[in-house]
């Protein structure tokens, strides 16, 4: 019987010492688990942080001059790998560093620009009566990106027309007369501010721009803005009118907050 009793025992302990180990096991278990989950999650952000600075660029547009490709506010993605093994082609819209950018000078919002590539390394920009030619070429650039009808002298000429109370640059069509009434211009019964007398928001270097030609540095290219009237671009900058390569940083493929699509690539042909 004391065999028995003594048999009992060892069975009460081997309960006893199994409950202890499942009990560690479920331990280890979620330890194991909770640990894979912090491995994962990690390992999320490193790709996640390689990814936007290295592969892609995710920015906001905050301005009008690339209307009505992107519009102000859109989010976009540009893919850096595109120009890792060829550079940039006519057409293609680019993101890249401001030249004119200063640290701690110029707003965050202008450090990176997006334009669109016309002029390519080596190549002759002629800009004549609101139309490009590359190359002293016969016939312009066939541009059915532009917002508008884009004014000669960047729009800054023609005077604004303050009908309903907004700003907007008024394109002169044939027909069309300025009166001058009590000394208040008058262009189709609108009232109008003619030229340097309304450059309050406007420099005097955008103002009074005027058709030119522009030899385009090896290495470097020059952009403009799909809304040809309103785009600070390599027409104006001081200095220099051209982006080096170096400065391009990535393509601008997809416009995704709103949905947009892909950005196209144009036909010059």
């Amino acid at each position: 019987m004391e065999n028995n009793f003594n048999d009992l025992d060892n069975l009460d302990n081997v309960d006893a010492v199994q409950t202890v180990g499942t009990t560690q096991g479920k331990k280890n278990s979620v330890a194991k688990e909770i640990f894979s989950w912090i491995r994962i999650i990690i390992f999320a952000i490193v790709v996640a942080v390689v990814i936007n600075n290295f592969v892609i660029i995710n920015a906001n547009v905050p301005s009008g001059s690339m209307e009505n490709t992107i519009i102000p506010g859109d989010r976009m993605i540009g893919f850096r790998g595109s120009y890792w093994f060829s550079s940039p082609k006519r057409g293609d819209i680019v993101i890249f560093n401001n030249p004119e950018y200063v640290e701690g000078q110029t707003d965050e919002d202008s450090k990176l620009y997006v334009k669109r590539t016309i002029g390519l390394p080596g190549e002759k920009v002629e800009i004549r009566e609101a139309k490009v030619y590359i190359n002293d070429s016969k016939k312009p650039l066939k541009e059915n990106y532009l917002k508008e009808e884009w004014i000669k002298n960047a729009g800054y000429d023609t005077g604004i027309d303050y009908n309903n109370g907004s700003i907007t640059f008024y394109v002169p069509k044939k027909g069309d007369s300025i009166v001058v009434k009590d000394g208040v211009k008058l262009l189709n019964g609108h009232e109008i501010v003619l030229k340097n007398s309304y450059l309050k928001d406007v420099s005097e270097g955008t103002a009074d721009l005027k058709d030119g030609t522009y030899t385009v540095k090896n290495d470097c290219y020059f952009l403009m803005g799909d809304n040809r009237n309103d785009s600070w671009d390599c027409r104006y900058w001081p200095g220099t009118n051209y982006v080096s390569e170096e400065d391009v940083l990535a393509r601008a493929f997809v416009g995704y907050l709103p949905w947009r699509g892909f950005y196209g690539k144009p036909s010059y042909e």
